[in-house]
């Protein structure tokens, strides 16, 4: 399909951009720091009695009460992996050269480790929490170098950067293994920790080389594996802090809401991804548009596995067209064509009403229509805002948007969840033709 270039990326900002980056990413150290020896004394077990300690105003993070098992993996498992694309994005604005991108990134970045943060402060205490942002925070500056080293062809760079994030891994696996009293092994969390970074950095040089297929698989996979980090994460901070894992914390259900919640999160996610590929003229839309088709065959596939062939089918072919839909008023907005985009526009209203009736009925009333179709509004008008606002270059309000726009997509899963699960609870046998054989559905009835 013919995409209008709507925005010129100059590559004259290449240089600009690193210096941007750094002064917004790393707050408390420049780019340049951050070796092994310098974080080891800071990540210290945390513990409450040291953030009690605080100058006052620094602390009051320690009286957040912390949240439940389950509601503890949920948010870890859902900020994980939005840290994971939104680092993709920092790194690829900066190998092209755009600054003002990179920035917004590095803006929503900053939200999102303050958001992590606030869980370990939930947790340890305040002190505990700022000495992991400032951890986290690092990692991502190293992150960022590297793009940079790879676009400026400055082996020093890169070869720094690799180093840097040695460190890190060797850091941060030490201190979470300290914190929960050995409840999560550094071995363990290390290695975790390396495939993360080994996959954000592979991205950053599948990009460079314009190999936009395996960037985006990378991209998805980096995003898919921050999931069992996050769960892993959350049941070594309960145990390790003497607590019990309730069961709900591994039930089908639970499980089914984690699932659920990363497929709509990343569809949110690579929607905006070819939405600004698109309206841009970027080289990779193609590949941006593939990931997302797949992301609509996998949540097609947890439909089937759950309501049946049938319920697959009508589902996919749903799905596909909101996501089309989508895809023309970017087209409409890229060649400023209002009438195309009242179309598009009208053509997300009538999947609204369709696809809401379409959960209704497959979960028999649980998940009500007008409920879910007003929630699908909210759903597509943060993506045609963050576009809209993309369009116009404020990169600062389309990324807000587009951080609330993930995080909603969390809400919903947890809502079609737990209606799923009463559904096939209630129907019976998971076994026959109508239920899709077992799958998804017989795990959900626990059989």
């Amino acid at each position: 399909m013919a995409w209008v270039t709507l925005r010129a990326i100059s590559l004259s900002k290449i240089a600009a951009v690193g210096v941007t980056a750094c002064v917004a990413i790393a707050t408390t150290t420049a780019c340049s720091t951050g070796q092994h020896g310098d974080h080891a004394e800071e990540l210290a077990r945390p513990t409450v009695d040291a953030a009690a300690a605080a100058p006052e105003g620094q602390h009051h993070a320690a009286a957040v009460q912390p949240p439940g098992a389950v509601d503890l993996r949920a948010q870890l498992e859902q900020l994980l992996g939005q840290h994971a694309i939104l680092t993709v994005r920092l790194t690829r604005a900066r190998l092209r050269g755009d600054a003002d991108l990179a920035q917004s990134a590095d803006a929503a970045l900053s939200k999102n480790a303050a958001d992590i943060a606030a869980l370990i402060a939930a947790v340890y205490g305040a002190k505990a929490g700022e000495t992991f942002e400032q951890a986290w925070f690092n990692h991502v500056t190293y992150l960022f170098n590297y793009a940079r080293g790879v676009a400026d062809d400055d082996a020093a760079v890169t070869s720094e950067a690799r180093s840097q994030l040695d460190a890190y891994v060797i850091d941060l696996s030490e201190y979470l293994a300290e914190a929960t009293n050995g409840k999560l092994s550094a071995e363990v969390v290390g290695k975790e920790l390396r495939m993360h970074v080994d996959q954000l950095l592979e991205q950053v040089d599948a990009y460079a080389a314009e190999d936009y297929e395996r960037a985006f698989q990378l991209e998805r996979e980096s995003y898919a594996h921050m999931f069992p980090l996050g769960k892993a994460l959350a049941a070594g901070i309960v145990t390790g802090e003497g607590g019990q894992l309730p069961k709900e914390f591994r039930s089908p259900s639970t499980e089914l809401q984690s699932q659920l919640g990363m497929k709509f999160g990343e569809h949110a996610e690579l929607a905006v991804d070819a939405m600004r590929s698109g309206i841009s003229g970027l080289a990779d839309f193609p590949a941006a548009a593939g990931a997302l088709d797949q992301n609509t065959r996998e949540l097609t596939a947890i439909v089937e596995s759950v309501f049946g062939a049938e319920g697959a089918r009508a589902f996919q072919a749903l799905w596909a067209d909101h996501i089309d839909a989508f895809v023309e008023y970017t087209q409409a907005l890229a060649k400023q064509d209002e009438a195309a985009e009242d179309a598009a526009k009208s053509r997300l209203t009538h999947f609204n009403d369709d696809f809401a009736s379409f959960l209704s009925t497959s979960t028999q009333g649980r998940l009500g229509t007008a409920a879910l179709a007003d929630a699908f509004v909210m759903h597509e008008d943060m993506l045609l805002q963050q576009i809209n606002a993309y369009a116009e270059a404020d990169y600062s309000t389309a990324y807000e948007v587009s951080y609330e726009a993930y995080q909603h997509m969390f809400a919903l899963a947890e809502q079609a969840a737990t209606a799923i699960g009463e559904t096939v609870t209630a129907r019976g046998p998971t076994r026959g033709p109508n239920t899709g054989g077992g799958g998804m559905a017989a795990t959900i009835a626990g059989r």
